[in-house]
């Protein structure tokens, strides 16, 4: 195998192993074979083989499995089964399946939970208490001990009710991981699975990734969207009478700190105006009854606030240089050194994508918690100086090389004369002020698609400038959309740009951050650690939460804050709003990132037809009738993308 990865399969969990791929025997040969691993999500892998293979005809889903080792330390790298397969044929006529699996924690998806109410018990406990239930349900092979359950409270006591709609898995996140934190990993030992619940999976690593020995690139990432420059804190509700005596106000304001700083309701950062810009948020404190008392905790937020995230991606790491106990997993915290970038620091895996295949595609995403302000600052200056001192010693370089080169020449006049002008010529280009302005961006056709478009040959669709390809994961929690995840890795594989959306069909707010979750954990179980999705859009087409248009907002409000909990800022998430409907449902277009809206008018295809919607767009979806090379049938064509929207493109 490769860079000594071994790839077998077995059918049933007690199944002899076979091998699934080799460098050798061309029958037993992947096209391609790519783990992805997340902190934030279980294991998947995804391989590819073509008619030739022996097993072509013959790896199922859910029979099969499938284990990824490094035999010379004795490393699993990937344990799981198969999820889902589908066969394809490109334009040339190249037939090949490819394959997803999932690891041991979809073990969890096989089992419900019954209603039950949990009281005076303790995290581990009532873990322990879905895990006994699990077990009742499923195969030997399939059941669970605890491992090392850490994670807890302040009062180490949990009040939960059970929710009998879903599943041991979807349990274990909405009742404990998404309230308390903490990370899962299932973990086979000697055929025996244990399910680990820690604050933070992971160790520090002694081995060290360095620029020129097992690291070819990397890149910085800096989002500072989050960064409050000016504060308004608030603290306790004054309750106030109304008119009608014995009645309290419905809504009250709350205490400020006006009184407390010379009538000013605003604490103001001009150092961070300077940088940033003037950016207003709240910050409520509903114990705080004194405005003195607000205003310190109003200046220790703005001054400490941990509003940076900060996101480095290493490409080209190549694993096999790494030996034995110094063998990287994801959850540990190792040092990058990259010199030319002033970077030397230690970072927490966050996400590694492995090609067992080529080892030049194989990347790992490292970020700590949010930066402080001052962390930030001093980040952003070694990397400046670094840059700066690359960049002279390139010039110094050029220069010496250079001078040797007029030695050499001096017998030929002509020779020198050449020289000087390139020389004047690369002078001019060091000293030039005035950069060269970027050419404009262009934008081909955008198209969105779902399983209605059934197997999609993507290489031929990108190359029909398809800019971008808008791809369904869901609708609601109960439909998951039965092509996603190929047409994801197959639009990432082909060169493509690609965002995703779900259909909103949640009940009650509850029902809306649950839909939310399944949508950003779908999606991060494909690409955790690979290309990201350029944003999350909400499709919003018919009036669900119960039947009432006016508690739409408040539904979609609720999806939009549990993807900002997870990580998704209100700046990377779409709003598709119904053109019928856009004023019933009266949802806060001004927070999204960009507004998208359907009208078709004749809808045959083309824009001339079609009529255009009657509210404010950034994206205009102009029929659903569309013809694009590589998709059989109709498809939904989109147009006229706003500048904020082309910021998704750059």
């Amino acid at each position: 195998m490769s860079k000594g990865y071994r790839v077998t399969i077995r059918e049933g969990w007690n199944g002899e192993e076979m091998l699934l791929n080799s460098d050798v025997y061309q029958r037993i040969r992947l096209v391609s074979a790519m783990i992805s691993k997340s902190v934030s999500a279980y294991d998947s892998f995804t391989f590819t083989l073509d008619p030739s293979h022996r097993l072509y005809s013959v790896v199922k889903p859910y029979k099969f499995f499938v284990k990824v080792t490094r035999p010379d330390i004795g490393k699993v790298f990937f344990e799981g089964r198969v999820l889902t397969y589908s066969d394809s044929m490109d334009t040339s006529g190249i037939i090949q399946k490819t394959a997803v699996c999932e690891g041991l924690e979809g073990f969890l998806h096989d089992s419900v939970q019954p209603w039950q109410e949990f009281h005076d018990t303790t995290p581990k406990d009532f873990l322990q208490a879905l895990i006994n239930e699990h077990n009742k349900q499923v195969e030997s092979y399939k059941q669970l001990r605890l491992g090392e359950v850490t994670v807890t409270n302040s009062t180490d006591n949990v009040y939960r009710f059970v929710d009998d709609t879903k599943d041991t898995y979807d349990n274990i996140q909405d009742k404990l991981v998404s309230r308390l934190g903490g990370e899962l990993r299932v973990r086979d030992e000697n055929g025996v699975l244990y399910l680990d619940y820690m604050p933070k999976i992971g160790v520090t690593a002694k081995q060290k990734i360095k620029l020129a020995q097992n690291l070819l690139s990397s890149s910085r990432n800096i989002d500072p969207t989050e960064v409050v420059t000016v504060l308004k804190p608030l603290g306790a509700t004054q309750e106030r009478q109304s008119n009608e005596e014995g009645k309290t106000e419905v809504s009250s304001p709350r205490l400020t700190i006006a009184s407390a700083n010379g009538g000013n309701e605003y604490l103001r950062d001009d150092e961070l105006i300077k940088e940033f810009g003037v950016r207003v948020k709240t910050q409520t404190w509903d114990d705080v009854n004194t405005a003195d008392t607000l205003l310190q905790k109003g200046r220790n937020y703005l001054a400490n606030q941990k509003a940076i995230k900060y996101e480095l991606q290493l490409g080209y790491v190549d694993l096999s240089y790494i030996k034995g106990a110094d063998m990287l997993s994801c959850g540990d915290t190792i040092t990058v050194v990259n010199q030319l970038q002033g970077i030397e620091i230690s970072e927490r895996i966050i996400a590694m994508s492995i090609d067992l295949l080529q080892v030049q595609n194989t990347t790992v995403t490292l970020s700590n918690d949010p930066l402080a302000i001052n962390e930030y600052r001093n980040r952003s200056k070694d990397a400046y100086a670094a840059e700066i001192n690359a960049f002279y010693n390139l010039i110094r370089n050029q220069k010496m090389n250079t001078s040797e080169l007029v030695k050499k020449l001096n017998s030929s006049q002509q020779q020198i004369k050449d020289l000087s002008a390139a020389l004047k010529d690369l002078e001019n280009k060091v000293n030039a002020q005035t950069p060269e302005q970027p050419k404009p961006l262009h934008i081909g056709k955008i198209i969105d698609v779902s399983e209605w478009q059934g197997v999609i040959d993507w290489n031929a669709v990108v190359k029909e400038d398809v800019t971008l390809s808008i791809i369904r994961v869901q609708d609601g929690s109960s439909h998951q959309d039965l092509k996603y995840m190929e047409n994801i890795q197959k639009c990432i594989s082909a060169g493509g740009k690609y965002a995703v959306y779900a259909y909103f069909r949640g009940a009650s707010t509850a029902d809306a951050q649950q839909e939310a979750r399944d949508f950003y954990n779908r999606t991060q179980r494909v690409v955790a650690g690979k290309q990201q999705p350029v944003f999350y859009a909400l499709d919003i087409e018919s009036v669900e939460m119960g039947g009432a248009a006016s508690q739409m907002r408040a539904g979609v409000e609720a999806y939009m804050n549990q993807l900002n909990t997870l990580g998704i800022p209100d700046n990377k998430i779409v709003l598709y709003i119904a053109n019928h409907l856009y004023a019933s449902f009266n949802l806060n277009v001004a927070r999204a990132g960009a507004i998208w809206i359907p009208s078709y008018g004749r809808n045959d295809g083309t824009v001339a037809n079609s009529l255009r919607p009657t509210h404010p767009y950034d994206l205009w979806q102009y029929s659903s009738k569309g013809s694009i090379n590589g998709i059989t049938g109709n498809v939904d064509l989109n147009t006229e993308p706003s500048d904020r929207f082309k910021k998704f493109l750059l």
